[in-house]
């Protein structure tokens, strides 16, 4: 190949490999990275620098792989949002985030004002929230809120109302998915939003009934 061209090819590969270190999200960087490992591969070889030629033909499939995988797990939680829109929430592409637990009748998950790292999915049995006076049934997604209050405290002392099955994924977990799709944290926002505003009707019908005269 033409001396000029090789040198052009090494300076897309280094514009290219630029834009990864300043990428925000996840899926420009992983394409960025994919165009800077093809054309480095191609400048080293016609360098004859082969040691390196040779990374980037490994590291070029590895973030094609990491790419897909992204892609897949965008579509899924769009699909998620979508259902969650339509008032079911949809957990099976967050399994590989995160851990199952058992817990017997009675065990209190934690206390309102606890530290929070961990949101969960309920899969089987109840779970009651002690302040608002609301008992979960499967499929409820809970304990998402400490990630947005002060210090990550509970809001709520949770209780297994029966024994339970709980898939836990902690906040870690939650910003990093948050991280690779912003419409995964506007779906976290809604969500903690309808549960603020259910609290809300909550207190507003136990205080109508406080103000009820008895007959």
């Amino acid at each position: 190949m033409n001396l000029i061209y090789v040198e052009a090819v090494g300076y897309f590969a280094a514009a290219a490999n630029v834009f990864v270190f300043v990428s925000n999200t996840m899926i420009p960087l992983r394409i960025a990275a994919i165009i800077s490992n093809g054309l480095f591969g191609v400048y080293f070889f016609h360098t004859g620098i082969y040691s390196l030629c040779a990374l980037h033909a490994f590291l070029l499939p590895v973030n094609v792989v990491r790419l897909v995988q992204i892609r897949r797990l965008v579509s899924d939680i769009r699909h998620a949002f979508q259902q969650a829109n339509e008032g079911v929430f949809d957990y099976e592409w967050l399994r590989p985030y995160m851990r199952p637990l058992k817990l017997s009748k009675g065990f209190r998950l934690h206390y309102k004002g606890d530290l929070a790292d961990e949101a969960y999915v309920l899969l089987r049995g109840e779970v009651k929230l002690v302040e608002p006076d609301v008992t979960l049934k499967p499929g409820a997604f809970f304990g998402e809120m400490g990630m947005f209050t002060e210090e990550n405290r509970r809001t709520a002392s949770a209780i297994a109302h029966t024994d339970v099955e709980l898939l836990c994924l902690r906040y870690d977990d939650l910003l990093q998915l948050a991280a690779q799709d912003p419409e995964f944290s506007f779906y976290l926002m809604r969500l903690m939003m309808r549960r603020t505003q259910h609290n809300l009707d909550l207190a507003l019908e136990a205080q109508r009934k406080n103000e009820t005269p008895s007959s």
